[in-house]
This record gives C-alpha cells, sequence and structure tokens, in this order.
C-alpha cells in the first residue's frame, strides 16, 4: 500500500520533479493548486519508488487521485497498480494513462466531465476574429471605449488593495448566495491571500483593470510550463460592461501572449461557469476519468 504523509511546501522541489516529467500538465496538478488549497481540501502526497507521485484528499471530497510523473516511461503498471485495493476508486485519472491502461479486465473507468480543464489558444484568445468570437469583441469594446480605464500587472504593493476588492465583491454575492457557496468563496480569498504570500516563490502574474483609480477587475496566473498558463483566479465587477471579457482579453495581451495556451480550468459541473468556459471555444480539453480497481 502506499505510504502517504501531509503535502507541505518542502515537498515542492520532489513534486517538480514528477511534474515536469508528466507528458501533459494538468492545471490540477500544479504543486499551487494542490497546496494553495490544501486548508480546505487537505492533501497527501505518495511516491510509489517507480516513475509515479499520486495524491489523497481530505476535507468534503476525500479520495485518491493522480496519478503525476513520466506516465510513458513506467514499465510494470502491475507494480504500480499493486498498491491498491478491489473496490478502490482513484479520481482525476488523465486521459493518457487511461488510454495505456485501457483494456485492463481489472479495471473500469468512467469519464468525469465536470472536472476536464478547458485550455484555448492564446492568439484566438487576444485576437477574438470571426463570428464565433463576435459577442467576445463588442463586450470587450463596450468597456475599452466606455470607461477611462487603465491596466497594470500585480505587484507586491497591490495585494493589500485586491483583498479589499475580493471582500467587496464577495459582499456583493452574499446577498444571494448559500452557505454552501460562501463557504467555498472564504475559502477561495484563504488561496488568494496564500497566493500573495508566496507569490514570488510561485512565479504567480496578475492584472487588474481600473477604473478612476479603482480595482474593477484583476487575474491571477500562473506558468505550468513555458508553452502553458494557467489562470487560477479571475473576478471583475458585473456593473461595469465587459469588464470579464476585458480583463480577459488584457491579461492575455498585455502579459500571456508569450505562451501557446491558456488553461482555464474546470467548471466543476455548474452549468453558468461551463456556458461561459465553452463561450469562448476551447481549442481541447484535458479529460479526466475515474479509475475503479475491480
Amino acid at each position: 500500500m502506499l505510504s502517504f504523509r501531509e503535502l507541505t511546501c518542502q515537498d515542492k522541489g520532489i513534486h517538480t520533479q514528477y511534474y515536469q516529467a508528466s507528458p501533459v500538465h494538468y492545471a490540477e496538478y500544479s504543486f499551487f493548486c494542490l497546496w494553495g488549497w490544501s486548508h480546505a481540501y487537505p492533501v497527501e502526497i505518495a511516491e510509489t519508488g517507480g516513475a509515479l507521485c499520486w495524491f489523497r484528499s481530505g476535507g468534503p471530497l476525500p479520495g485518491m487521485f493522480g496519478p503525476i510523473g513520466n506516465w510513458d516511461a513506467v514499465t510494470d503498471w502491475d507494480a504500480e497498480l499493486s498498491h491498491f485495493k478491489p473496490g478502490d476508486v482513484i479520481y482525476d485519472v488523465p486521459a493518457k494513462v487511461r488510454e495505456i491502461l485501457a483494456g485492463r479486465s481489472n479495471l473500469r473507468f468512467t469519464e468525469d466531465r465536470d472536472q476536464h480543464e478547458y485550455v484555448y489558444a492564446v492568439k484566438d484568445m487576444i485576437a477574438l476574429k470571426g463570428k464565433a468570437y463576435a459577442h467576445k469583441r463588442n463586450r470587450v469594446r463596450a468597456f475599452l471605449d466606455g470607461y477611462e480605464w487603465d491596466y497594470y500587472p500585480i505587484t507586491p504593493v497591490d495585494f493589500a488593495s485586491i483583498m479589499d476588492f475580493q471582500e467587496r465583491w464577495r459582499a456583493r454575492r452574499m446577498l444571494t448566495m448559500t452557505q454552501e457557496e460562501a463557504d467555498s468563496l472564504a475559502d477561495e480569498d484563504e488561496a488568494i491571500q496564500k497566493a500573495f504570500d508566496r507569490w514570488s516563490d510561485f512565479g504567480l502574474i496578475g492584472g487588474m483593470l481600473k477604473v478612476d483609480e479603482e480595482i474593477v477587475a484583476y487575474t491571477i496566473a500562473q506558468e505550468l510550463d513555458p508553452q502553458n498558463l494557467d489562470v487560477m483566479f479571475e473576478k471583475a465587477v458585473p456593473e461595469y460592461a465587459g469588464s470579464y471579457q476585458a480583463i480577459n482579453y488584457m491579461f492575455l495581451k498585455e502579459q500571456g501572449s508569450g505562451y501557446t495556451w491558456v488553461n482555464r480550468e474546470e467548471d466543476m459541473g455548474e452549468p453558468g461557469l461551463r456556458e461561459a468556459k465553452m463561450s469562448y471555444n476551447p481549442a481541447f480539453m484535458l479529460e479526466k476519468f475515474q479509475m475503479e480497481i475491480l
């Protein structure tokens, strides 16, 4: 059986070795996405002694998930799978791992559409050309032409102001949300604060839009690899027409143009979020599966 231990910041170096060796870099498996939310979803890590590393989560969504590492280099999958017993379910298994293991009679795979990650071509998100992007272009223009705005990259001197903005943004939402949704946003606030606390350690970047020197939108992102950028947090004041589309556009134009792909993570099965992510015409999805040991 696997020997799990609590994931801490001291594991960043070990995690990086496995993550960089992974043929595909899922946003969910980046170190910040694992550690940054560990206050809400405690994460444990386990190495098999081979090419792979697996995880286990506590909190409201308990279970095993993974792996990261060079899936193509595993020569003995029987040894890797021997760490699991019949009845175990491993969540968020990457599509390539499922492809490698397809056909084994002791495994059953189920697609988990809610956890698929949306990946877009950066050049398309900046150009917004063609009929498919007509609505997005109009929304971006509504903001850029309708307000006296400024765009700024986020620096440490802006952290307190962004947390103040986040508090005001959450207060608006509190009027119509459930307690579960409120708790989830409180968890998000803590993750954002952890991002600011370790901003330089994780090489995070971000940008914000201001109108009359007041923040009306911001984005926080991380580099997954030299080709892939992951947008982790993005908020805007909806009273400013086109603010969400404008921060998406301006951030990639000003700070993301050097990347090929931008990952905007999963929709978690939320209908509104799915509609919004699909409306940007993803180039492809990073699929995930549940793997049950029979």
